[in-house]
């Protein structure tokens, strides 16, 4: 199943909860973006690629950004209206390379977190990607991609990873190795009129590393001023430069 068709069917409806409390996870985000001195310029202006419900976006307007806020689930987005309040947040429902691509401006900072890159088709989208986040970045603007670390694969029953529970839901994911990509398997139980329903779907990631990501944000002249893990995740912050 494609990424998209794996969220509009599946993923999405259960989204917001497996990711936690709002308000907890998005107070440790903006957290890191105080930590790391994100904030706004003259030109306030913040793209948030792969917005989902809001965590990044929500942070990034509380700091003074003016935020455009896109994904490709209309889901998620109307949860992330839920969440953003009279924030500066504009929902946009699009496919990220097309909105970047189509930017009629530039932005003081892009981010593209909590996984989005994985979910591009190949490596030749993500290095258009870069280029096209390139393009729209002010001068010394900057950009921060966070992803996962999918390059060292895990073995054997360590491929199942339990990822929340409560009284009615149990996720847990199961990962399968290829030579470009893992395939994700969102394993969901949910108790529903006292019976326990599986439901299950699947979708690829790419596997990246910060080297690989590194490299090209370089040849677009983008300089990495920040690296390091985050809750196991890959953090990098680039400053577009002359």
């Amino acid at each position: 199943m494609q990424v998209k068709d794996h969220y509009n069917n599946h993923l999405g409806n259960f989204y917001a909860w497996m990711m936690g409390d709002f308000v907890e996870k998005q107070r440790e985000q903006e957290a890191f973006f105080r930590e790391n001195k994100i904030m706004p310029s003259p030109a306030n202006v913040a793209i948030d690629l792969g917005a989902g419900h809001g965590l990044q976006s929500v942070s990034l307007a509380r700091l003074g950004f003016s935020v455009h806020a896109v994904d490709f689930s209309e889901k998620l987005l109307h949860d992330l209206q839920q969440n953003k309040g009279d924030l500066s947040i504009e929902p946009i429902q699009d496919d990220l390379i097309n909105f970047i691509k189509n930017f009629g401006g530039k932005a003081a900072l892009i981010v593209c977190m909590g996984d989005t890159v994985t979910h591009l088709e190949n490596l030749q989208q993500v290095e258009l990607l870069i280029e096209e986040i390139a393009n729209h970045l002010e001068n010394q603007g900057k950009v921060i991609f966070s992803f996962r670390d999918l390059t060292a694969a895990i073995q054997h029953e360590a491929r199942f990873i339990p990822v929340r529970s409560d009284e009615n839901r149990i996720l847990t994911c199961f990962l399968e190795y290829f030579s470009d990509h893992v395939l994700v398997h969102d394993i969901l139980y949910e108790k529903q009129d006292g019976k326990w329903n599986q439901k299950i779907s699947a979708y690829p990631k790419l596997r990246l590393d910060e080297a690989l990501i590194g490299r090209l944000l370089t040849k677009y002249k983008i300089q990495i001023i920040y690296s390091g893990l985050v809750n196991r995740m890959v953090y990098l912050i680039g400053e577009k430069i002359n």
